[in-house]
């Protein structure tokens, strides 16, 4: 009891691993950790012969938010080579994480868990910015001014807002907004600008082909780990040995990979694929 309250995060502690946590797999809920892997393709002759696992990590968190950057360093570290392009899943999506891809001169190709899809004829990125006035203009012409900071996990919020009057008028109430006594508003945040460059990017065709390829790198290693190497659980109790294991299974997929193309000329990097798998 002692080492749950000094645990904020944790709602309950296992008695069997106090380390492991709550969490949804395709076999239902179980006391699991989230491991992390980064896989990059090794090109012979211009042709794909495998898949090296270039980082790993362990984490007692269920969501992969916040991983982005850690994990890109890692594979950065171990091969001594900075990417220009990574593939990551929706669950790694962030804008602080985009916004340090940007500034190390990375594209992550990632879509994003958006509530409102971006091609909706009122996304906020359909809204126009008026920097001189500091509000922003919706498709059928109405001002939203700023009204105020708000915090949202910590983090400055910059919202605009259209009165509730001027949104009940508006032809596109019932769809914009039902809110009508407050109005239509927009959030910005610190990295909005970031994101609403990393949308549009994702909408074209490059990027949905870059995006395609993560299929083809992270998932099967998860599955071969999994169905050939047998370790469809951890072994070991404790964060930190279930690290060690994670480390050692990933040391012998590559061991696995490199007995088939050692004979053959190497040429490493192409673009990195990010994923995450919890595991009992």
């Amino acid at each position: 009891m002692d080492e749950l309250a000094s645990r904020e995060s944790y709602k309950r502690i296992n008695l069997t691993d106090h380390d492991a946590r709550k969490m949804k797999t395709r076999e239902g809920f179980a006391l699991s950790y989230n491991a992390q892997a980064m896989v990059s393709p090794i090109a012979s002759d211009g042709e794909m012969t495998g898949m090296l696992v270039t980082a790993v990590d362990v984490v007692d968190e269920p969501v992969d938010y916040g991983r982005l950057t850690a994990m890109v360093e890692k594979a950065e570290e171990t091969t001594g080579t900075r990417v220009p392009m990574t593939m990551a899943d929706a669950g790694y999506y962030g804008g602080s994480h985009l916004d340090e891809c940007v500034r190390r001169g990375q594209r992550v190709a990632m879509p994003e868990p958006s509530r409102r899809p971006v091609g909706h004829p009122y996304h906020k990125d359909r809204f126009a910015y008026d920097q001189e006035g500091d509000s922003y203009s919706r498709p059928h012409g109405q001002s939203l001014p700023f009204v105020g900071i708000s915090r949202t996990n910590g983090k400055p919020l910059r919202v605009y807002r259209a009165a509730g009057t001027v949104c009940r008028a508006c032809p596109a109430f019932g769809e914009c907004t039902k809110a009508a006594r407050l109005g239509r508003s927009v959030a910005i945040g610190p990295h909005d600008a970031v994101l609403r460059d990393h949308r549009a990017w994702m909408e074209t065709e490059e990027a949905k082909k870059v995006y395609d390829l993560r299929k083809q790198l992270v998932e099967p290693v998860f599955g071969i780990i999994k169905e050939q190497q047998g370790a469809r659980r951890f072994l070991l109790r404790g964060i930190v040995n279930v690290a060690a294991e994670w480390t050692m299974l990933a040391t012998t997929f590559n061991l696995r990979t490199l007995r088939r193309v050692w004979r053959s000329l190497i040429s490493i990097p192409l673009p990195y694929g990010l994923s995450s798998h919890p595991a009992a």
